[in-house]
């Protein structure tokens, strides 16, 4: 038997497994094929992102175990030959796909995307994207507009690992080394990081940090590398045992699929440890000598999924830019068909088999025998990331430069009752599309806006005595009698209504309250976000009402988003709108000093990205007006205010014709995103508002 020679500089055993593992190619196979079905929305699969989970798991085994297992054995690890077959695994097809997406989607892309999509490369291409998403406080799960890049998220944290990984463990054990007990201690110490990053998933919440950073997911590859320690261990049960244990492992993985991870959870979190621990405990037993005998095992070794394990990573970098570019030419979403789907994902196999094919094993072939191979091959990965994300980045500021409006004024007017809007883009259109999504307004710009995580009670006060803002939004006017108070109540809809009822009231005596908070509704309900955020919610609005009750204002004017009903449930959908609004009027000591808005109009495309397509026809980029208005809510509410004794405001015919729904109405254009107003818009809505609430306040202002 050889032995190694004391001093010897060797790679880790992770690049030269002990055998190939048929079974785990399988299991790469299911967590890209339940991820891509995610993506395409596939009936069935809204768990399917937890298939990201089980490759981190996966790669904590074969790359940090053997790491781990090396340095057990007191041998060297050679870091260079390390990092080498890193790069040469994973930046080849990374660029190769950065770099094809970013020419597609200058192809295909609306033109306002464009530099956001390069920056996201270049982000990409450094391994770094995920860090970017966070900063951005991206929404993996629910994003709208997401980047043909989002997928890379999950690379980049890999990447950070690779990179990190190799210098924390040789730090760790050469802290160790010299100690009484130096493998329980380093043992010790490699637990207590990796529950010091579950606990941070905890801590941190749904912060996008939570999901994108390394640190919060350095726990899921941390069980990859215990799994592999843990076969040694494994190897002394029995067949009937590892059976046993394998089973268990497949159906957590199975089960927390299902069941989406524990949705109520923020994710990672509680719900991410049963795929995690299932694909731990698979793994760890798929390692022992019997473990390829086992029934899960000869399921997993499968031809056709091993192929597909095999096809895994080309296939996850292709699969996602198709689907996101194939949305980015759709003016008005569909739900794309079994054979739509089935199409783009053929075009995605065979995309996978050539970059795998003509990329990858090319460059793992590479490796030369001599001692400088491996620093060439990391110069050479450097040197093209650097080239790609420069290249990326001096582009931006020309993509930025497109010309994203007609040749073309309009006229600013007074808003009308259903309005035929303007049939191209302005050159005078305000805001500017590639600005509308940060056209918010005073109240997110002072902070009286809420985000989501906030749970503590924010009051800023607007006005005669008001203390939140410009002075000059609302003003008092001697001798015109009492001050009246009216209070702003809602979610981000309700804080989009604050620019039209400043402008209302101005030159009003008139104090303006806002207690507005995104993603909380004035309606008692759950929100689609998770417990913690949901609780965060009840919390700040039991708050606002008990503000409401003490203060008694003149009038309380509640505004929300509530979405959409999802088909064939719009009955269920009303009831319980109805029961809630119902519920929340109940709580006003007198519901006739309350208003509630109807839903804005709502946008299956965001208005601002379909126009940059389309600067001479916006009419292309207007919404059926029987699709953007939800009836369901208009009924429910309207029904339930009324029944309470409220005043029930309906603006719709100031944003939609009888047929459609514009996206520019004079110079202005309407919407920042789907469905929230531009503040632009919506303190020229002033006018409209005032007759509608003014009288409210008769005996007040007498």
């Amino acid at each position: 038997m050889a032995t190694e020679r004391p001093g010897r500089r060797i790679a880790p055993r992770t690049e030269r497994p002990r055998g190939f593992r048929r079974d785990i190619q399988g299991l790469r196979a299911i967590a890209v094929l339940v991820v891509i079905a995610f993506h395409a929305g596939v009936p069935g699969f809204s768990g399917g992102y937890l298939g990201v989970d089980v490759f981190f798991v996966i790669s904590g085994f074969l790359i940090g175990g053997p790491l781990v297992a090396t340095l057990l054995e007191d041998r060297r690890v050679d870091l260079a030959a390390f990092y080498a077959r890193r790069a040469r695994r994973i930046l080849p097809a990374a660029l190769v796909v950065t770099v094809v997406t970013v020419i597609a989607s200058v192809m295909i892309a609306s033109p306002i995307r464009l530099a956001q999509i390069a920056t996201d490369a270049a982000w990409a291409a450094s391994s770094a994207v995920n860090v970017r998403f966070a900063i951005q406080e991206t929404d993996y799960l629910n994003g709208t507009a997401p980047s043909p890049l989002q997928h890379f998220w999950s690379l980049g944290v890999e990447e950070q690992f690779y990179l990190l990984a190799p210098l924390l463990l040789i730090g760790l054990f050469a802290l160790t080394r010299r100690t009484r007990h130096a493998r329980r201690l380093t043992f010790a110490l490699g637990i207590a990081i990796l529950a010091a990053s579950f606990a941070a998933c905890l801590v941190l919440g749904d912060s996008p940090w939570t999901f994108f950073s390394l640190a919060t997911r350095a726990w899921e590859l941390g069980a990859g590398i215990v799994a592999a320690l843990a076969v040694t261990r494994l190897s002394r049960l029995g067949p009937a045992a590892v059976e046993l244990l394998a089973s268990v492992g497949a159906t957590l993985i199975m089960v927390g699929i299902a069941l989406g991870g524990l949705p109520e959870f923020p994710h990672p979190g509680i719900g991410t440890v049963i795929p995690v621990l299932g694909t731990a405990v698979l793994l760890a037993v798929g390692g022992t000598a019997s473990g390829e005998g086992t029934l899960v095992a000869r399921g997993l070794g499968l031809r056709p999924a091993v192929a597909i394990g095999t096809l895994s990573y080309a296939l996850y970098l292709v699969h996602w830019p198709l689907l996101a570019l194939a949305g980015e030419r759709v003016d008005h979403v569909t739900t794309p068909g079994p054979i739509a789907v089935g199409a783009l994902m053929a075009v995605a196999v065979g995309g996978a088999w050539v970059l795998h094919r003509f990329v990858e094993l090319p460059f793992l072939r590479t490796a030369g025998p001599s001692r400088s191979g491996p620093r060439r091959a990391i110069v050479a990965g450097l040197a093209a990331t650097a080239v790609v994300a420069g290249s990326l980045l001096a582009a931006t500021p020309s993509l930025a430069a497109v010309p994203l409006t007609s040749n073309r004024e309009a006229m600013s007017r007074d808003v009308e009752r259903e309005p035929q809007g303007t049939t191209y883009v302005p050159r005078n259109v305000s805001p500017k599309l590639a600005g509308a999504v940060d056209d918010t307004g005073l109240l997110y710009a002072n902070g009286c806006q809420q985000d989501k995580e906030s749970a503590e009670l924010v009051v800023c006060s607007f006005g005669p005595s008001g203390s939140g803002g410009d002075p000059q939004a609302v003003v008092d006017v001697p001798g015109a009698g009492d001050v009246a108070t009216v209070v702003l109540f809602g979610d981000s809809h309700a804080g989009r209504w604050f620019p039209a009822m400043s402008a209302a009231f101005a030159g009003q005596p008139v104090r303006l309250i806002t207690l507005t908070k995104s993603g909380c509704r004035s309606i008692e309900s759950a929100s689609t976000w998770s417990d913690s955020l949901n609780a965060s919610c009840s919390a700040w609005r039991t708050a606002a009402m008990a503000w409401i009750i003490d203060e008694s204002p003149d009038l309380t004017v509640l505004a929300d988003h509530l979405g959409r009903p999802v088909a064939g449930r719009e009955e269920r959908y009303e009831q319980q709108w109805s029961a809630a609004t119902a519920s929340t009027l109940e709580r006003f000591p007198d519901p006739t000093k309350v208003a509630v808005l109807a839903e804005t109009p709502e946008f299956d495309v965001s208005p601002p990205i379909c126009l940059a397509r389309h600067l001479e026809s916006a009419e292309t980029c207007d919404e059926p007006r029987t699709r953007a208005v939800n009836e369901h809510a208009v009924r429910a509410v309207r029904s339930a205010s009324l029944a309470a004794g409220a005043q029930f405001v309906d603006f719709t015919d100031w944003f939609c014709n009888a047929d459609r729904c514009p996206t520019v109405i004079g110079n202005r254009l309407v919407y920042g995103d789907e469905h929230h107003v531009t503040a632009t818009f919506s303190a020229s809505m002033g006018p409209v508002v005032r007759d509608a609430l003014l009288p409210s306040l008769a005996a007040a202002l007498r």
